[in-house]
Protein backbone atom coordinates (compact mmCIF):
# COMPACT_ATOMS: atom_id res chain seq x y z
CA UNK A 1 0.00 0.00 0.00
CA UNK A 2 1.13 3.41 -0.59
CA UNK A 3 2.11 6.05 1.85
CA UNK A 4 -0.83 8.13 0.01
CA UNK A 5 -3.52 5.29 0.48
CA UNK A 6 -2.23 4.59 3.80
CA UNK A 7 -3.00 8.30 4.77
CA UNK A 8 -6.43 8.35 3.21
CA UNK A 9 -7.11 4.62 4.99
CA UNK A 10 -6.55 6.57 8.44
CA UNK A 11 -8.14 9.10 7.80
CA UNK A 12 -11.35 7.00 7.00
CA UNK A 13 -10.86 4.87 10.28
CA UNK A 14 -10.50 8.32 12.72
CA UNK A 15 -13.97 9.03 11.69
CA UNK A 16 -15.16 5.91 11.40
CA UNK A 17 -16.70 6.91 7.95
CA UNK A 18 -17.00 3.13 6.59
CA UNK A 19 -18.02 0.14 8.33
CA UNK A 20 -17.58 -3.37 6.80
CA UNK A 21 -20.32 -4.80 4.55
CA UNK A 22 -21.30 -1.48 3.77
CA UNK A 23 -22.50 0.00 -0.21
CA UNK A 24 -21.03 3.15 -0.76
CA UNK A 25 -22.69 5.65 -3.29
CA UNK A 26 -19.69 7.75 -4.74
CA UNK A 27 -20.21 10.92 -6.63
CA UNK A 28 -17.76 10.75 -9.67
CA UNK A 29 -17.03 13.64 -12.10
CA UNK A 30 -14.08 12.31 -14.20
CA UNK A 31 -12.09 15.32 -12.38
CA UNK A 32 -8.31 14.63 -10.33
CA UNK A 33 -10.65 14.26 -7.02
CA UNK A 34 -13.54 11.76 -7.73
CA UNK A 35 -11.16 9.77 -9.76
CA UNK A 36 -8.39 9.29 -6.93
CA UNK A 37 -11.60 8.70 -4.07
CA UNK A 38 -13.35 6.10 -6.37
CA UNK A 39 -9.67 4.47 -6.89
CA UNK A 40 -8.45 4.32 -3.49
CA UNK A 41 -11.71 3.39 -1.85
CA UNK A 42 -11.88 0.63 -4.30
CA UNK A 43 -8.40 -0.25 -3.00
CA UNK A 44 -9.37 -0.21 0.15
CA UNK A 45 -12.33 -3.02 -0.32
CA UNK A 46 -15.17 -0.92 -0.22
CA UNK A 47 -18.36 -2.09 -2.17
CA UNK A 48 -19.04 0.84 -4.63
CA UNK A 49 -21.73 2.14 -6.84
CA UNK A 50 -20.40 5.25 -8.97
CA UNK A 51 -23.13 8.28 -9.66
CA UNK A 52 -22.18 11.15 -12.49
CA UNK A 53 -23.97 14.07 -13.12
CA UNK A 54 -24.20 15.53 -16.40
CA UNK A 55 -25.28 19.13 -16.23
CA UNK A 56 -25.61 19.96 -19.59
CA UNK A 57 -23.51 22.76 -19.53
CA UNK A 58 -20.57 21.83 -21.56
CA UNK A 59 -22.05 20.04 -24.38
CA UNK A 60 -19.17 17.79 -26.11
CA UNK A 61 -17.12 18.06 -23.02
CA UNK A 62 -19.68 16.93 -20.80
CA UNK A 63 -20.52 13.88 -22.91
CA UNK A 64 -16.68 13.14 -22.81
CA UNK A 65 -16.33 13.43 -19.15
CA UNK A 66 -19.50 10.64 -18.93
CA UNK A 67 -18.02 8.38 -21.64
CA UNK A 68 -14.53 9.19 -19.31
CA UNK A 69 -16.49 7.77 -16.40
CA UNK A 70 -18.05 4.84 -17.36
CA UNK A 71 -15.22 3.37 -19.02
CA UNK A 72 -13.35 3.76 -16.07
CA UNK A 73 -15.68 1.79 -13.52
CA UNK A 74 -15.92 -0.85 -16.42
CA UNK A 75 -12.74 -1.14 -16.24
CA UNK A 76 -12.50 -0.78 -12.06
CA UNK A 77 -15.59 -3.13 -11.94
CA UNK A 78 -18.15 -0.48 -10.44
CA UNK A 79 -21.80 -0.46 -11.08
CA UNK A 80 -22.23 3.11 -13.19
CA UNK A 81 -25.29 5.15 -13.06
CA UNK A 82 -25.58 8.56 -15.11
CA UNK A 83 -28.05 11.62 -14.55
CA UNK A 84 -28.45 13.84 -16.70
CA UNK A 85 -30.27 17.57 -16.42
CA UNK A 86 -30.45 21.05 -17.74
CA UNK A 87 -28.97 22.95 -15.08
CA UNK A 88 -28.75 26.23 -16.49
CA UNK A 89 -32.89 25.61 -16.98
CA UNK A 90 -33.11 24.33 -13.22
CA UNK A 91 -31.78 26.79 -11.88
CA UNK A 92 -33.75 29.65 -13.29
CA UNK A 93 -37.07 27.57 -12.37
CA UNK A 94 -35.54 27.43 -8.87
CA UNK A 95 -34.51 30.72 -8.41
CA UNK A 96 -30.87 29.77 -7.73
CA UNK A 97 -27.64 30.61 -8.75
CA UNK A 98 -26.10 27.60 -11.28
CA UNK A 99 -23.57 26.51 -8.37
CA UNK A 100 -26.54 26.36 -6.04
CA UNK A 101 -28.83 24.26 -8.32
CA UNK A 102 -26.61 22.13 -9.82
CA UNK A 103 -25.64 21.06 -5.87
CA UNK A 104 -28.86 20.38 -5.31
CA UNK A 105 -29.53 18.50 -7.78
CA UNK A 106 -26.73 15.98 -7.82
CA UNK A 107 -27.27 15.20 -3.71
CA UNK A 108 -30.72 14.64 -4.71
CA UNK A 109 -29.47 12.09 -7.29
CA UNK A 110 -26.57 10.75 -4.83
CA UNK A 111 -29.69 10.32 -2.34
CA UNK A 112 -31.96 8.54 -4.95
CA UNK A 113 -29.54 6.18 -6.03
CA UNK A 114 -28.20 5.45 -1.96
CA UNK A 115 -31.79 4.30 -1.47
CA UNK A 116 -32.10 2.54 -5.04
CA UNK A 117 -29.22 -0.24 -4.12
CA UNK A 118 -29.26 -0.01 -0.23
CA UNK A 119 -26.17 2.20 0.39
CA UNK A 120 -25.88 3.33 3.80
CA UNK A 121 -22.89 5.81 2.88
CA UNK A 122 -22.05 8.70 0.52
CA UNK A 123 -19.11 9.79 -0.53
CA UNK A 124 -17.64 13.07 -1.89
CA UNK A 125 -14.90 14.03 -3.38
CA UNK A 126 -13.79 17.28 -1.00
CA UNK A 127 -10.30 17.83 -0.36
CA UNK A 128 -8.23 20.13 1.97
CA UNK A 129 -7.85 22.75 -0.97
CA UNK A 130 -11.76 23.08 -1.39
CA UNK A 131 -11.81 22.87 2.79
CA UNK A 132 -9.68 26.03 3.11
CA UNK A 133 -11.89 27.53 -0.46
CA UNK A 134 -14.87 27.43 1.97
CA UNK A 135 -13.26 29.00 4.81
CA UNK A 136 -12.12 31.96 2.67
CA UNK A 137 -15.38 32.00 1.14
CA UNK A 138 -17.43 32.23 4.37
CA UNK A 139 -15.18 34.66 5.66
CA UNK A 140 -15.77 36.77 3.31
CA UNK A 141 -19.82 36.31 3.58
CA UNK A 142 -19.32 37.42 6.94
CA UNK A 143 -20.17 34.15 8.40
CA UNK A 144 -19.52 33.00 12.25
CA UNK A 145 -17.82 30.85 13.74
CA UNK A 146 -19.46 27.61 12.50
CA UNK A 147 -19.11 28.82 9.30
CA UNK A 148 -15.56 29.00 9.22
CA UNK A 149 -15.51 25.50 10.43
CA UNK A 150 -16.16 25.15 6.53
CA UNK A 151 -16.22 21.29 5.37
CA UNK A 152 -17.09 18.28 7.95
CA UNK A 153 -15.29 15.30 7.39
CA UNK A 154 -18.88 12.93 7.89
CA UNK A 155 -22.07 14.84 7.74
CA UNK A 156 -25.27 12.18 8.42
CA UNK A 157 -24.36 9.81 5.86
CA UNK A 158 -21.84 11.93 3.85
CA UNK A 159 -18.58 11.33 4.08
CA UNK A 160 -15.32 13.31 2.84
CA UNK A 161 -12.46 10.37 2.69
CA UNK A 162 -10.11 13.08 1.07
CA UNK A 163 -10.62 15.67 3.47
CA UNK A 164 -7.28 15.03 4.49
CA UNK A 165 -4.94 15.46 1.61
CA UNK A 166 -4.55 18.76 -0.81
CA UNK A 167 -5.45 19.12 -4.32
CA UNK A 168 -1.26 18.77 -4.86
CA UNK A 169 -1.00 15.07 -3.17
CA UNK A 170 -3.94 13.94 -4.98
CA UNK A 171 -2.61 14.65 -8.65
CA UNK A 172 0.87 13.25 -7.75
CA UNK A 173 -0.85 10.31 -6.19
CA UNK A 174 -2.64 9.65 -9.53
CA UNK A 175 0.60 10.26 -11.77
CA UNK A 176 2.38 8.03 -9.76
CA UNK A 177 -0.41 5.02 -10.69
CA UNK A 178 -0.55 6.54 -14.33
CA UNK A 179 -4.25 7.09 -14.49
CA UNK A 180 -5.44 10.34 -16.21
CA UNK A 181 -8.69 11.91 -15.22
CA UNK A 182 -10.51 14.67 -16.74
CA UNK A 183 -10.39 19.02 -16.30
CA UNK A 184 -13.72 20.88 -16.26
CA UNK A 185 -13.04 23.69 -18.25
CA UNK A 186 -15.75 25.98 -16.27
CA UNK A 187 -13.20 25.40 -13.24
CA UNK A 188 -10.38 27.27 -15.16
CA UNK A 189 -12.61 30.42 -15.58
CA UNK A 190 -11.76 33.20 -13.16
CA UNK A 191 -15.57 34.12 -13.34
CA UNK A 192 -16.57 32.21 -10.33
CA UNK A 193 -16.42 33.76 -7.19
CA UNK A 194 -14.93 30.22 -5.78
CA UNK A 195 -12.61 30.54 -8.77
CA UNK A 196 -11.14 33.27 -7.85
CA UNK A 197 -10.34 32.11 -4.62
CA UNK A 198 -8.66 28.78 -6.25
CA UNK A 199 -6.65 30.72 -9.04
CA UNK A 200 -5.76 34.14 -7.23
CA UNK A 201 -6.35 33.97 -3.15
CA UNK A 202 -4.97 30.41 -2.02
CA UNK A 203 -2.04 30.95 -4.57
CA UNK A 204 -1.12 34.01 -3.01
CA UNK A 205 -1.59 32.71 0.23
CA UNK A 206 0.56 29.99 -0.24
CA UNK A 207 2.97 32.29 -1.43
CA UNK A 208 3.41 33.92 1.73
CA UNK A 209 3.52 30.87 3.57
CA UNK A 210 3.63 27.47 1.93
CA UNK A 211 1.90 25.98 5.13
CA UNK A 212 -1.41 28.52 4.25
CA UNK A 213 -3.79 25.79 3.33
CA UNK A 214 -2.81 23.16 6.28
CA UNK A 215 -3.24 26.21 8.14
CA UNK A 216 -6.49 27.37 7.63
CA UNK A 217 -7.78 23.61 8.11
CA UNK A 218 -6.42 23.34 11.74
CA UNK A 219 -7.92 27.09 12.24
CA UNK A 220 -11.13 25.08 10.48
CA UNK A 221 -10.86 22.11 12.90
CA UNK A 222 -10.44 24.47 15.90
CA UNK A 223 -13.43 26.41 14.86
CA UNK A 224 -15.32 23.52 14.50
CA UNK A 225 -14.40 22.24 17.93
CA UNK A 226 -15.20 25.71 19.72
CA UNK A 227 -18.63 25.38 18.01
CA UNK A 228 -19.91 22.27 19.58
CA UNK A 229 -18.24 23.37 22.77
CA UNK A 230 -20.69 26.30 22.94
CA UNK A 231 -23.71 24.96 20.86
CA UNK A 232 -25.14 23.28 23.74
CA UNK A 233 -25.09 26.24 26.08
CA UNK A 234 -26.09 28.69 23.12
CA UNK A 235 -29.59 25.55 22.96
CA UNK A 236 -29.84 26.23 26.32
CA UNK A 237 -29.72 29.90 26.28
CA UNK A 238 -32.06 29.83 23.33
CA UNK A 239 -34.60 27.91 25.20
CA UNK A 240 -34.64 30.02 28.13
CA UNK A 241 -35.20 32.92 25.93
CA UNK A 242 -38.04 31.64 24.25
CA UNK A 243 -41.34 33.03 25.49
CA UNK A 244 -43.76 31.20 22.34
CA UNK A 245 -42.37 29.04 18.97
CA UNK A 246 -45.95 28.25 16.46
CA UNK A 247 -45.44 27.43 12.95
CA UNK A 248 -43.22 29.82 11.22
CA UNK A 249 -42.31 31.93 14.04
CA UNK A 250 -40.26 32.47 17.56
CA UNK A 251 -40.94 34.73 19.81
CA UNK A 252 -37.87 36.03 22.07
CA UNK A 253 -37.44 37.70 25.58
CA UNK A 254 -35.44 40.66 24.95
CA UNK A 255 -35.12 41.24 28.56
CA UNK A 256 -33.35 38.06 28.76
CA UNK A 257 -31.53 38.10 25.65
CA UNK A 258 -29.98 40.88 26.45
CA UNK A 259 -28.50 39.66 29.67
CA UNK A 260 -26.25 37.58 27.69
CA UNK A 261 -22.57 37.77 27.31
CA UNK A 262 -21.87 38.98 23.68
CA UNK A 263 -20.59 35.90 22.05
CA UNK A 264 -23.51 33.77 23.48
CA UNK A 265 -26.49 36.41 22.72
CA UNK A 266 -24.90 36.61 18.67
CA UNK A 267 -24.88 32.82 18.54
CA UNK A 268 -28.84 32.40 20.31
CA UNK A 269 -29.81 35.39 17.95
CA UNK A 270 -28.31 32.92 14.88
CA UNK A 271 -29.62 29.88 15.93
CA UNK A 272 -32.76 31.35 16.56
CA UNK A 273 -32.63 32.91 13.15
CA UNK A 274 -31.76 29.28 11.83
CA UNK A 275 -34.62 27.65 13.53
CA UNK A 276 -37.41 29.96 11.44
CA UNK A 277 -35.47 29.32 8.31
CA UNK A 278 -34.45 25.67 9.01
CA UNK A 279 -30.54 26.64 7.74
CA UNK A 280 -28.26 28.77 8.23
CA UNK A 281 -26.34 29.47 4.97
CA UNK A 282 -26.58 33.24 4.16
CA UNK A 283 -27.33 34.21 7.84
CA UNK A 284 -24.23 36.20 8.38
CA UNK A 285 -23.10 38.19 11.24
CA UNK A 286 -24.41 41.40 9.33
CA UNK A 287 -27.85 40.21 9.97
CA UNK A 288 -26.89 38.94 13.40
CA UNK A 289 -25.92 42.74 14.25
CA UNK A 290 -28.67 43.87 12.62
CA UNK A 291 -31.25 41.99 14.90
CA UNK A 292 -29.08 43.47 18.04
CA UNK A 293 -29.59 47.04 16.77
CA UNK A 294 -33.72 46.37 16.56
CA UNK A 295 -33.43 45.58 20.51
CA UNK A 296 -33.02 49.62 20.73
CA UNK A 297 -35.56 50.81 18.07
CA UNK A 298 -39.12 51.35 18.69
CA UNK A 299 -41.90 48.73 18.73
CA UNK A 300 -43.17 47.76 16.12
CA UNK A 301 -40.24 48.11 14.06
CA UNK A 302 -39.14 45.70 11.26
CA UNK A 303 -36.05 43.98 9.93
CA UNK A 304 -35.96 41.74 7.02
CA UNK A 305 -33.88 38.84 6.71
CA UNK A 306 -32.72 36.22 4.17
CA UNK A 307 -35.43 33.15 3.09
CA UNK A 308 -38.31 36.24 3.71
CA UNK A 309 -37.56 36.41 7.27
CA UNK A 310 -38.68 39.43 9.50
CA UNK A 311 -37.51 40.30 13.18
CA UNK A 312 -39.53 42.68 14.35
CA UNK A 313 -39.32 44.87 17.89
CA UNK A 314 -42.68 44.23 19.54
CA UNK A 315 -42.30 45.99 23.51
CA UNK A 316 -40.34 43.29 25.55
CA UNK A 317 -39.91 40.63 22.41
CA UNK A 318 -38.39 40.25 19.76
CA UNK A 319 -40.84 38.29 16.78
CA UNK A 320 -38.92 36.76 14.14
CA UNK A 321 -41.35 35.10 11.75
CA UNK A 322 -41.85 33.53 8.19
CA UNK A 323 -45.53 34.36 8.15
CA UNK A 324 -46.71 37.75 6.62
CA UNK A 325 -49.36 40.21 8.93
CA UNK A 326 -52.84 39.46 7.07
CA UNK A 327 -55.77 41.10 8.03
CA UNK A 328 -58.57 39.02 9.84
CA UNK A 329 -61.43 41.25 9.72
CA UNK A 330 -64.72 40.18 10.62
CA UNK A 331 -67.90 41.00 12.18
CA UNK A 332 -70.62 39.28 13.74
CA UNK A 333 -73.84 40.87 14.84
CA UNK A 334 -75.29 38.92 17.81
CA UNK A 335 -78.97 38.49 17.79
CA UNK A 336 -80.51 39.65 21.41
CA UNK A 337 -83.51 37.38 20.75
CA UNK A 338 -81.52 34.08 20.30
CA UNK A 339 -79.19 34.76 23.45
CA UNK A 340 -82.28 35.42 25.63
CA UNK A 341 -83.96 32.13 24.49
CA UNK A 342 -80.27 29.62 24.89
CA UNK A 343 -77.04 29.42 24.89
CA UNK A 344 -74.89 31.15 21.72
CA UNK A 345 -71.55 30.16 20.89
CA UNK A 346 -69.60 31.72 17.49
CA UNK A 347 -66.20 30.13 16.29
CA UNK A 348 -63.25 31.63 15.26
CA UNK A 349 -60.96 30.34 12.21
CA UNK A 350 -58.41 29.61 15.02
CA UNK A 351 -60.58 27.76 16.37
CA UNK A 352 -61.34 30.03 19.42
CA UNK A 353 -65.18 30.35 20.46
CA UNK A 354 -66.84 32.46 22.66
CA UNK A 355 -70.26 31.29 23.88
CA UNK A 356 -72.97 34.24 24.67
CA UNK A 357 -75.92 33.43 27.28
CA UNK A 358 -78.67 35.31 29.18
CA UNK A 359 -80.01 34.26 33.05
CA UNK A 360 -81.67 35.53 36.06
CA UNK A 361 -80.07 37.41 38.42
CA UNK A 362 -80.59 36.47 41.87
CA UNK A 363 -78.69 37.28 44.95
CA UNK A 364 -76.87 34.35 45.78
CA UNK A 365 -75.50 34.28 42.22
CA UNK A 366 -71.17 34.18 42.08
CA UNK A 367 -70.33 36.68 39.67
CA UNK A 368 -66.88 35.43 37.96
CA UNK A 369 -64.17 37.87 37.54
CA UNK A 370 -61.05 36.46 35.07
CA UNK A 371 -60.08 37.08 32.04
CA UNK A 372 -62.10 35.12 29.89
CA UNK A 373 -65.48 35.34 31.90
CA UNK A 374 -67.49 38.16 31.92
CA UNK A 375 -70.71 38.86 33.33
CA UNK A 376 -72.76 42.24 32.44
CA UNK A 377 -76.04 44.15 33.30
CA UNK A 378 -77.84 43.10 30.57
CA UNK A 379 -80.04 45.90 30.95
CA UNK A 380 -77.64 48.54 30.50
CA UNK A 381 -76.42 47.02 26.96
CA UNK A 382 -79.22 49.61 25.15
CA UNK A 383 -77.96 49.50 21.46
CA UNK A 384 -76.93 46.31 19.05
CA UNK A 385 -74.28 43.53 20.66
CA UNK A 386 -71.94 42.81 17.65
CA UNK A 387 -68.57 40.97 17.99
CA UNK A 388 -65.46 42.18 15.86
CA UNK A 389 -62.36 43.63 15.54
CA UNK A 390 -61.26 46.72 16.56
CA UNK A 391 -62.41 50.49 14.37
CA UNK A 392 -60.88 53.89 14.57
CA UNK A 393 -63.01 55.62 17.19
CA UNK A 394 -63.40 52.61 19.26
CA UNK A 395 -63.48 53.14 23.08
CA UNK A 396 -64.10 51.95 27.06
CA UNK A 397 -65.44 53.20 30.06
CA UNK A 398 -62.79 52.53 32.64
CA UNK A 399 -64.19 54.02 36.14
CA UNK A 400 -67.78 54.47 37.67
CA UNK A 401 -67.60 58.25 36.57
CA UNK A 402 -67.96 57.58 33.12
CA UNK A 403 -63.93 58.32 32.27
CA UNK A 404 -63.43 56.90 28.84
CA UNK A 405 -59.76 55.37 27.12
CA UNK A 406 -59.08 54.83 23.38
CA UNK A 407 -58.97 51.36 22.57
CA UNK A 408 -55.82 51.96 20.96
CA UNK A 409 -54.25 53.22 24.28
CA UNK A 410 -55.23 49.89 26.33
CA UNK A 411 -53.40 47.63 23.44
CA UNK A 412 -50.58 50.09 23.65
CA UNK A 413 -50.57 49.84 27.74
CA UNK A 414 -51.19 45.90 27.76
CA UNK A 415 -48.03 45.55 24.67
CA UNK A 416 -49.95 44.38 22.50
CA UNK A 417 -48.44 44.46 18.77
CA UNK A 418 -49.56 46.40 16.52
CA UNK A 419 -50.42 43.48 14.02
CA UNK A 420 -52.11 41.30 16.77
CA UNK A 421 -54.46 44.00 16.96
CA UNK A 422 -55.71 43.82 13.94
CA UNK A 423 -57.77 40.65 14.30
CA UNK A 424 -58.42 41.26 18.50
CA UNK A 425 -61.77 40.08 19.14
CA UNK A 426 -64.15 43.03 21.01
CA UNK A 427 -67.42 42.70 22.14
CA UNK A 428 -69.22 46.20 20.90
CA UNK A 429 -72.01 48.46 21.06
CA UNK A 430 -71.44 50.70 18.34
CA UNK A 431 -68.56 52.27 19.31
CA UNK A 432 -68.35 51.55 22.80
CA UNK A 433 -66.38 48.79 23.76
CA UNK A 434 -68.30 45.96 26.09
CA UNK A 435 -65.57 43.51 26.61
CA UNK A 436 -61.67 44.07 24.98
CA UNK A 437 -61.65 39.83 25.67
CA UNK A 438 -58.38 39.40 27.65
CA UNK A 439 -57.76 42.28 28.07
CA UNK A 440 -60.21 45.04 29.94
CA UNK A 441 -64.03 45.03 30.11
CA UNK A 442 -66.24 48.19 30.40
CA UNK A 443 -67.07 49.54 33.84
CA UNK A 444 -70.11 50.66 32.12
CA UNK A 445 -71.80 47.49 32.65
CA UNK A 446 -71.26 46.14 36.08
CA UNK A 447 -73.61 44.18 38.09
CA UNK A 448 -75.23 45.70 40.93
CA UNK A 449 -78.44 45.80 42.92
CA UNK A 450 -80.47 46.83 40.43
CA UNK A 451 -79.49 44.26 37.79
CA UNK A 452 -82.13 41.92 36.95
CA UNK A 453 -80.68 39.93 33.76
CA UNK A 454 -77.18 39.06 32.86
CA UNK A 455 -75.45 38.94 30.02
CA UNK A 456 -72.84 35.46 30.39
CA UNK A 457 -69.83 35.85 28.00
CA UNK A 458 -67.34 32.86 28.08
CA UNK A 459 -64.41 32.96 25.47
CA UNK A 460 -62.37 29.43 24.77
CA UNK A 461 -59.04 29.05 23.89
CA UNK A 462 -58.30 25.93 21.34
CA UNK A 463 -54.66 25.14 22.45
CA UNK A 464 -54.46 22.16 20.08
CA UNK A 465 -51.17 22.24 18.37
Amino acid sequence: MREFERKIKKYIDEYNMITAGEKIIVGLSGGADSVCLLLVLKLLGADLYAVHINHMLRGEEADCDEEFCKKLCEKSDVPFKAYHKDIKAYATEEKMTVEEAGRKFRYACFEETRKEYGASKIAVAHNKNDLAETVIFNLTRGSGINGLSGIKAVRGDIIRPLLCAKRSEIEAYLAEIGQDYRTDSTNLSKDYDRNKIRHIVLPTLTELNDGAIEHISDIADEAYDTYMFIKEIVESELAGCTIEKKGGTLVLDKAEISRLPVMIKKNVIHEAIAKVAGKKKDITRRHIEDVIKLFESKSGSILNLPYNITAKNSYDRIIITTEKVKSKEFLWEIDKKEIEKAPVKMTFSDGNSICFNVISYTSDIQIIKNNYTKMADYGKIKGALCIRTPREGDYIIIDDKGSSKKLSRVFIDNKIDRDRRLSWPVVACGNEIVWAIGLRYSEAYKIDDKTKEILYMEYKQDYKG
